[in-house]
């Protein structure tokens, strides 16, 4: 998914405003589902719709973001890196892209089988039918694929400082934003 050209082509604008707003959304989306049972009960239902509204935006931008960049490819790799993390990179890539993707989906799975008709911020219902089984499996699985995102994340951003702080090469500042490479 690469093409071919010098390691210090940054990506586009339109790739680095999708990436940065899809990482804000999922730091709030994590943010407040791992601190979710400190809010106050009653406020709750108010918070869910939030994070089902926001997690509704985040597959249309991922879908969108995927649909751009098989268009527009990345910007090359630097030369003379290892295969081995060419690969891992990839992998990387790849994975967050199919769990971003995902935990949304698992989202509407567990949202559409709630025996609660919960409405992404507060327009529209997203019940079907109540099915506990269903229900339960889907959020078991929602809930491991945020720590599999959240893993991910770690790993992306270690390898960026990685690149930025010790081999200095560009791969970080081609996606920071109002920075070209």
């Amino acid at each position: 998914m690469t093409e071919a050209g010098s390691s210090n082509s940054s990506y586009s604008g339109v790739a680095k405003a999708f990436h940065w707003i899809i990482v804000v959304l999922i730091a709030a989306m994590l943010y407040g589902a791992w601190t979710i049972d400190s809010v106050p009960k009653p406020d709750r239902l108010a918070v869910m719709q939030k994070h089902a509204g926001i997690g509704i935006i985040i597959l249309i931008l991922m879908a969108s973001r995927l649909a751009w960049r098989l268009r527009h490819p990345a910007p090359a790799l630097p030369s003379g890196m290892p295969r081995w993390q060419e690969i891992a990179s990839k992998a990387t890539h790849h994975g967050l892209y199919f769990l971003v993707i995902l935990q949304p989906l698992l989202g509407l799975a567990l949202t559409t089988t709630s025996k609660f008709n919960l409405k992404p911020f507060g327009l529209f219902g997203l019940q079907i039918a109540q099915n506990d089984t269903i229900h339960h499996t889907a959020e078991v699985l929602h809930g491991l694929n945020a720590y599999l995102i959240a893993a991910l994340i770690v790993l992306h951003i270690g390898a960026a400082l990685y690149h930025h702080f010790i081999l200095r090469d560009n791969v970080l500042k081609r996606m920071l934003p109002f920075v070209k490479a």
